[in-house]
């Protein structure tokens, strides 16, 4: 049956009309949670603290999704307010709540809730079953785990993997415990070599440093994705998938993550060791010297203690075959430009050593951005300013950013080239030294920060 004219010209109209109105309607539900924050010039964004994802600090705070977020807030142009959730749970809390504007959850199964909303995924993360190097019967598959061995942390996104698996493996049982974290759960099985747990592999990465009596035993046949959450709003779901396309498509995620993980690969069980010893037995007798030098110098006392345990592993009487000695092994030249006499006296090297840092940090242009700026310090520290400032000029060349330190790094073993340090202007250095020297640097520093975390040294 054909519709006359003037019924179906009035159907289009009245179609027409409904779909302007939805459009209407719908920019205006978009617009109003992403202008709220924008009127209020701040975002509140609630994650769990655990390395990498955030470190909290004095001045400022650092990791993996904190660095997102903070590119995120910029992209926006709005402040960015961290909120310390302990759980995944407490998560979903604060943002039905309206309490936190983003939750972001690291690696973990889908929440399922028709009021929270998903945005892209990233940082594809393994599951690893956690458990001591001094237990010989550790179990070597998911049916083999023995009844109350496995501790999780009750409503952490470990009990949340364990119930998706539980599916598959109906006979698995596990222990939850209130208010606990991951740094506790490792904790308790140091201490009860009988207990096991599991743990995603971004955040073992740097909790087995601090735990190296710990060990991997298997993967589980999972992976899970960081998120980030939002209550049910389509606006800000559009704008932060658009972030997160353009830094996919830049690169710029995998950057940041090879920024938190790369230092820490190749995981040595008997440097670590000796490591944590040394903090226990050594760092003691030189901790108020580290401190003032902090104090004056303004570089931050783990970098120092870092730099120190690098060149000498806090050996006063340190020598080279190059004739550097001391503390911060300062060679004669500079220890003169420092106004140090005595590079044996260990406040002496380490106030030198403070203070030739101060010295290169200062010297970079101010638009180079932290963290990148303190990487170009360290490697001036270990094969000097010029050195350093050739390789950001043919990182240049080569169509990288020369601020950036992931892009140097790239072009600093050329120094060692003839093809291409014969171009520069200060010759030949061993840039591949310098790029170790910055990676353990980084991975002392992480440690002790870790380790001497709510210990006063800061």
């Amino acid at each position: 049956m054909t519709l006359p004219h003037n019924k179906l010209l009035f159907i289009i109209n009245y179609l027409f009309f409904f779909f302007i109105l939805i459009v209407i309607c719908g920019c205006s539900d978009e617009s109003s949670k992403l202008e709220e924050i924008k009127l209020k010039e701040k975002i509140r964004i609630a994650l769990v603290e655990n390395p990498p994802h955030y470190f909290p600090d004095k001045n400022k705070g650092r990791g993996y999704d904190f660095e997102l977020a903070s590119h995120y807030a910029t992209s926006i142009g709005v402040d960015l307010e961290i909120i310390i959730a302990k759980t995944s749970k407490d998560i979903f809390s604060l943002l039905n709540k309206n309490k936190a504007d983003i939750g972001i959850t690291s690696s973990s199964p889908k929440f399922v809730n028709k009021n929270i909303l998903s945005a892209i995924t990233y940082n594809n993360n393994e599951w690893y079953v956690i458990g001591s190097r001094e237990n010989n019967k550790l179990p070597t598959s998911i049916e083999k785990i023995r009844p109350d061995t496995l501790i999780v942390g009750k409503d952490s996104n470990a009990s949340l993997v364990l119930q998706k698996i539980k599916k598959d493996y109906s006979s698995l049982q596990w222990n939850e415990f209130k208010n606990i974290s991951i740094r506790k759960i490792l904790e308790k099985i140091n201490k009860d070599k009988t207990k096991i747990s599991i743990v995603s592999s971004d955040i073992y990465t740097y909790y087995q440093y601090l735990f190296p009596e710990t060990k991997k035993i298997f993967v589980l046949p999972v992976k899970y994705p960081s998120r980030w959450l939002i209550n049910n709003d389509s606006s800000l779901l559009y704008s932060i998938n658009s972030f997160f396309n353009g830094y996919k498509r830049d690169g710029k995620i995998q950057k940041i993550h090879r920024a938190y993980n790369e230092h820490l690969l190749g995981f040595d069980y008997v440097d670590i060791r000796y490591y944590l010893k040394r903090i226990d037995k050594k760092l003691p007798k030189y901790e108020k010297y580290f401190k003032k030098a902090a104090k004056h110098s303004g570089i931050d006392i783990r970098i120092l203690a870092a730099v120190s345990y690098q060149e000498s592993h806090w050996d006063r009487k340190a020598r080279s075959p190059t004739g550097v000695r001391g503390m911060m092994m300062l060679t004669l030249d500079t220890a003169k430009r420092v106004g140090i006499k005595n590079r044996l006296n260990a406040e002496q090297s380490i106030h030198g050593g403070a203070k030739y840092l101060k010295i290169l940090y200062e010297s970079f242009d101010s638009n180079i951005k932290e963290p990148d700026r303190l990487w170009f310090t360290l490697a001036a520290y270990n094969i000097g300013l010029g050195h350093v400032e050739d390789a950001r000029n043919i990182t240049k060349l080569q169509g990288d950013s020369p601020n950036n330190w992931t892009d140097v790094k790239k072009h600093l073993p050329k120094l060692s080239q003839k093809k291409w340090y014969k171009k520069t202007k200060h010759g030949y250095a061993r840039g591949h030294e310098s790029i170790e020297f910055v990676r353990r640097v980084k991975r002392y520093y992480d440690i002790l920060y870790l380790y001497k975390k709510n210990k006063n040294f800061k």
